[in-house]
């Protein structure tokens, strides 16, 4: 069996915060916290996820642009030899071990393609010198044979010869990211880290250069890392896909796979933001309700178990889904001291009369989309127990009051990785217990 071109292993990225007069660490921002995947050759593998999740992060940690704080990245391109390890235990191809030399080495196997065409040339620099600097950096002395190359892959990519001496203030956004990728492609590289590449770009434009990039894929037998937040952009180009949630790969499995059979409610939501053309589809998608988590101070448990819609209940509860994430939110706002019950009297007020504690309750409930009666006898005394609370002004005693009646298992347990099928795995504490490598239908 051979392996793949680029395996990545519990690879960790953390920012140090400090603090005070002598620079002390006091914490760490998890920006990616121990992500592993493989991209097979010739492969795409899509890393897709909100904005903050850690995708671009990971990218530049991959390629050493940032040094990661531990993990493994093992790269088998441009004939570097076995996969067998070293005396010590570590891979003879690991980049984050790579000494500069090495590094230099690497870089001619691995490129990268950057979101904001504008912001990656220097604009005192022709497109030209700019795709042909890195041949001029890896000892090609020969300008000639440099233009000659650069011109060629220029046209390669829709471009003209002549283009070579234009200034990128001269081209379209598209036309710079084209440019982009004959920079990329310049050194012949195995693999393309592709981050954003066209979330900068009009639509039309768009699906140009996504046509390309799989032009060229096929042309070169490239390897893709593509990187987005756009579902439907995924779907296109992409054979895999990881789906990462602050910091972390919450699933990754075949594109198909996951599109028709997602098995984790943050895919799902992500997957029920794509636009459809049908006029008869309900507008929008699953709403996540709750608090967005700092990476900084990750939840415990499942890390998406603050929104998801999805959040297991306690043994012996079983009340409205929509209710249940009501009253965690209810909970959490309550404990973070972010209920002030002046203002709720303020807004009923605002109808013209001096509310009453019911309209005060009946607004809360409002808030949080709780409804009349939660049909669970002891949630709705705890809940009318909480509220009486908060109307004597002992917010603190409410917050520690529901901290303990108010508990899911997601905020417990920290979910291991289930698979599902050939190559597709979740992390989701609704999938433990079930037979590994057996399908599982879509929960309704």
């Amino acid at each position: 069996m051979t392996e793949p071109l680029l395996s990545v292993r519990d690879l960790k990225k953390h920012y140090p915060i400090r603090k005070g007069l002598f620079n002390r660490q006091v914490g760490a921002a998890r920006a990616v916290d121990g992500i592993s995947f493989d991209i097979e050759e010739g492969e795409t593998l899509g890393l897709v996820g909100e904005s903050g999740c850690g995708k671009s992060t990971a990218a530049s940690s991959v390629i050493r642009l940032e040094e990661p704080t531990s993990g493994e990245v093992v790269f088998n391109g441009n004939g570097r030899g076995s996969a067998s390890r070293n005396p010590d235990g570590t891979h003879p191809n690991d980049v984050t071990e790579f000494d500069d030399d090495e590094l230099m080495q690497f870089r001619r196997g691995a490129q990268m393609i950057f979101q904001d065409p504008s912001s990656s040339f220097d604009p005192r620099m022709s497109v030209g010198s700019a795709v042909g600097e890195l041949l001029k950096v890896h000892g090609m002395s020969d300008r000639h044979r440099r233009r000659a190359i650069v011109e060629d892959l220029l046209e390669r990519v829709g471009l003209s010869a002549s283009d070579f001496d234009r200034y990128p203030h001269e081209f379209s956004g598209g036309q710079k990211q084209r440019i982009a990728l004959a920079r990329a492609l310049v050194l012949n590289p195995d693999l393309i880290i592709a981050d954003e590449p066209v979330s900068a770009l009009d639509v039309s434009i768009q699906a140009e250069i996504l046509s390309l990039i799989d032009d060229l894929q096929e042309e070169f037998g490239l390897s893709l890392l593509f990187i987005s937040h756009d579902m439907s952009v995924i779907r296109q180009i992409c054979d895999r896909v990881a789906v990462m949630y602050l910091g972390e790969i919450v699933e990754i499995g075949p594109v198909e796979e996951i599109f028709t059979n997602p098995q984790h409610p943050y895919t799902e939501a992500l997957l029920s933001s794509i636009p459809t053309p049908d006029p008869r589809a309900s507008v929008g998608g699953i709403e996540l309700k709750g608090t967005v988590p700092s990476p900084t101070n990750p939840p415990s448990g499942c890390r998406f178990h603050t929104r998801c819609h999805k959040v297991i209940q306690p043994d012996g509860v079983d009340i409205d889904q929509d209710d249940w994430r009501g009253l965690l939110n209810f909970r959490e706002k309550v404990i973070t001291g972010e209920i002030d019950i002046d203002q709720v009297r303020e807004n009923v007020a605002a109808g013209g009369s001096d509310p009453t504690d019911s309209e005060v309750r009946a607004e809360i409930r409002r808030e949080f989309d709780i409804s009349e009666t939660v049909g669970d006898p002891d949630l709705e005394e705890t809940l009318s127990e909480a509220m009486n609370l908060l109307l004597d002004d002992n917010a603190e005693m409410a917050g520690e009051f529901l901290s303990d009646e108010i508990t899911t298992p997601c905020a417990q347990t920290e979910p291991e990785t289930t698979v599902h099928a050939a190559d597709h795995e979740s992390a989701c504490l609704r999938h433990e217990g079930r037979a590994a490598a057996e399908p599982n239908p879509a929960d309704d």
